[in-house]
């Protein structure tokens, strides 16, 4: 059963470890603004990351933030023996050095736990060199998929530990590697995220014991980025503007999409489809794009990625977004479509139902189905005042179910009881 917390009684001054890949990440725009919220409400924050961002130019709002930076605790170099052999021994010194005491704790922490992580002793005591020295409440890994090799570390933190559900394990190679991998993660986990519906029964289904307290809260979003003043119709003979932001990923189904758009075009329909994100899918959502001659005569544009605040600015000048998943949680995009006054045309893919009320905010349709897509694009490009109300219809569902302080308030809660709560 998910849980709402009840208590008006609110201790901000909790230690909380905060555990992703990198920090920030153009993709994980709702990280950053959460974190900002979580250190504006006091709470004690510390970032642990795998790697190094190069991503800070993309958010402007951790401009001059020397305060987050300092918060930011970088695993040692895994990429290269020659890193491992000269930066990582470094790191490891140094560590010896400043917390000798606190790295033989943790050396007989990971000597003790050393089969439960997938990597064994060694990679376990290096890559989590950047612990040591450190104590919790709350031990969060935001992404439960990036946990195997994490969950034993609130014991030696001495937190209370909580995942967020945020993608399925199903779309991860993890489980093909490590077939007993959720098994392991979910006999350590004192809390558990949810951002959908969907990803809390695809837990169970996975084996997840539903006695494991469990908190919906859904994504959000920084609502004061969007104002009133949006597009509603086109100018006079001017094409449709499509728009998808999202990375370029196989689980965002962009060849369903191009498919899509070519269909739109050869009706007759005059558009535009910009598509804002990079990933490592580009070759082949070019290569469908040039199947179709998309590209060469500028229907279908590579904008590439951009920072958030141009985000908002590609969406005002848009007319429709479409979003073609074929696996999705539940798409903090796809709210900032609707909060910019966008209806939006969409799959079927785990959340995306709960985040657009179809035939209201805009049209949910079956994956990999680009001809229901299209029929929904025709519909809309033909019909100025039902985009209008289905955008202005989005942007009032936006305000009042995915505003980043409601978010933040509800994380705040979670957190003061997951921590109260006895082992």
């Amino acid at each position: 059963m998910l849980l709402s917390v009840q208590s008006d009684t609110i201790n901000p001054r909790l230690r909380l470890t905060i555990s992703v890949q990198r920090f920030p990440a153009p993709s994980e725009t709702f990280i950053v603004t959460k974190v900002l919220g979580l250190l504006d409400r006091g709470f004690d924050v510390q970032i642990f990351t795998s790697a190094p961002s190069s991503d800070w130019g993309c958010f402007q709002v951790l401009a001059g933030r020397e305060d987050v930076r300092r918060r930011i605790h970088v695993a040692p170099p895994t990429d290269s023996l020659r890193k491992i052999l000269t930066i990582g021994l470094l790191i490891l010194l140094k560590t010896l050095l400043r917390h000798p005491l606190e790295f033989f704790r943790f050396a007989r922490h990971c000597w003790k736990y050393r089969k439960s992580h997938p990597l064994g002793f060694l990679k376990a005591l290096y890559s989590r060199l950047h612990f040591v020295g450190h104590r919790a409440d709350v031990l969060h890994i935001e992404f439960d998929t990036l946990a195997l090799g994490l969950t034993d570390m609130t014991y030696y933190l001495g937190s209370k530990l909580l995942l967020s559900a945020r993608g399925t394990f199903q779309k991860m190679s993890v489980i093909d590697r490590y077939p007993d991998a959720p098994q392991r993660i979910y006999a350590d986990v004192d809390g558990y995220h949810f951002i959908s519906q969907y990803l809390h029964r695809n837990a169970l289904k996975l084996g997840l014991n539903p006695a494991v307290p469990t908190w919906l809260i859904e994504p959000a979003i920084d609502l004061t980025l969007f104002t009133a003043q949006q597009r509603t119709s086109n100018a006079l003979g001017a094409p449709l503007k499509l728009i998808t932001v999202a990375r370029l990923a196989w689980q965002k189904g962009y060849e369903f999409a191009v498919d899509a758009v070519a269909l739109v075009h050869k009706a007759g329909v005059p558009i535009e489809y910009h598509i804002i994100g990079e990933g490592p899918y580009r070759e082949p959502v070019e290569f469908a794009a040039r199947q179709w001659g998309l590209l060469q005569n500028g229907i279908i544009r590579f904008v590439g990625a951009v920072p958030r605040e141009q985000v908002v600015k590609h969406l005002t000048e848009s007319d429709i977004m479409i979003h073609a998943a074929v696996e999705e949680g539940f798409c903090n995009a796809v709210i900032e479509g609707q909060a910019a006054g966008l209806p939006v045309v969409c799959s079927d893919a785990g959340g995306l139902p709960e985040n657009v009320e179809d035939g209201v905010t805009g049209f949910v349709v079956p994956r990999r189905n680009p001809e229901a897509m299209a029929e929904k694009i025709i519909q809309l490009a033909h019909d100025p005042e039902l985009r209008k109300r289905m955008g202005e219809a989005g942007r009032v569902r936006a305000q009042n179910r995915f505003d980043l302080n409601h978010q933040i308030e509800a994380f705040t809660r979670l957190y003061q009881e997951l921590a109260a709560r006895e082992q």
